[in-house]
């Protein structure tokens, strides 16, 4: 591989990782508050959800084809 396509591959490596982190530590703010009986708290924690998912999914739809090998025009 070459030295760009490698940074190009540590890029959406990158980006898929903090996408990826993001939506972890949401899910866990989630079950904490839910634990602790903030029931609301945990509700609310999920409702930006939607907008981590899709950062998640645009973060994934990047990374793979680079992964696959397939270069970017």
């Amino acid at each position: 591989m070459a030295d760009k396509d490698q940074h190009v591959l540590q890029t959406y490596r990158t980006a898929f990782d903090f996408a990826l982190t993001n939506l972890i530590d949401m899910l866990k703010e989630a079950q904490e508050y839910l634990g602790d009986g903030y029931d609301l708290a945990a509700i609310g924690t999920m409702t930006a959800f939607d907008a981590r998912a899709a950062d998640l999914k645009a973060a994934l739809h990047l990374f793979t084809p680079v992964c696959q090998g397939r270069r970017f025009v």
